[in-house]
Formats: structure tokens, C-alpha cells, sequence
């Protein structure tokens, strides 16, 4: 079994949150590949919400996955950050779903590098539940 290349792993990871939010009934939407901005949008009792996705993919255990990136200088205005840890074998996603001020708290920056930045997946694991939408009602 071979990974999926980043970009792919990306895309397929923003296909399945958005087949998610839309399954869980909520009206959310793609941004065009390439486009600035965030991901996803999501309406929750009509207001929208910019969502910014992140994926990595594993083979045998979730704890293969050590970092999902994100630069707070060009991301850091979503309003959820959806960290999608992907078995590449089954397919199957887990979605840990964060708000700003959540994500802010698992990230960490290298001080020695500019554009460079990480939310850890055991702080994530730590603040939020698998699967756990909870943060949209």
C-alpha cells in the first residue's frame, strides 16, 4: 500500500468533509482549487462559517500521523479548522473539527523558521473528540 501524494490526499480530504458537514445537514460548499480563502464554507442558522481543512494519511495506526500544517499567517482567520486523519487503506476519515481559539492552542511554530507552523495531534486529540461536531451547533 503506497500514500497518496499531498495534493491528492488534500483534495480527497476536502471532498470527504464536505460530504460530511453536507450528511450531518448542513448547507457547505467547496471553494474553487486554487482559489484564496478557506476550504470550505458552512451556514449554521444562517450565518457562514470559513472552514480550513487538513489531511493526512496513515496506513496501520492514526498515531503514524505527527503533524497537520498550518500557517497561521495566511490561515489563521478561519472560523474551524477540520483535521481529517485518513486511512489510506480503508478510506475511512476521522474528522476532529476545532474553532479558531482551539486550533490556536494545539499550534506551534518553529521560532527559527517564518513560514512554518503545526497543530499536533495529540494536543488536537486532547481538546476535541473524534468526529465530534459539536463546535457548529
Amino acid at each position: 500500500m503506497k500514500k497518496l501524494a499531498h495534493q491528492q490526499a488534500g483534495e480527497l480530504g476536502e471532498s470527504l468533509a464536505l460530504a460530511k458537514l453536507n450528511s450531518l445537514g448542513f448547507a457547505a460548499y467547496a471553494s474553487p482549487a486554487g482559489a484564496p480563502g478557506h476550504d470550505l464554507m458552512v451556514v449554521v442558522d444562517e450565518r457562514a462559517f470559513s472552514v480550513e481543512v487538513k489531511t493526512r494519511q496513515y496506513i496501520d495506526r492514526e498515531t503514524e500521523i505527527t503533524r497537520w500544517p498550518v500557517l497561521l499567517t495566511t490561515k489563521g482567520d478561519a472560523d474551524l479548522f477540520l483535521f481529517v486523519a485518513l486511512n489510506i487503506t480503508s478510506m475511512s476519515p476521522t474528522f476532529y473539527l476545532l474553532t479558531n481559539e482551539q486550533a490556536l492552542t494545539c499550534h506551534r511554530s518553529d521560532p527559527t523558521r517564518e513560514k512554518s507552523g503545526n497543530c499536533l495531534p495529540s494536543a488536537v486529540r486532547r481538546t476535541v473528540k473524534a468526529n465530534d461536531f459539536g463546535a457548529l451547533q
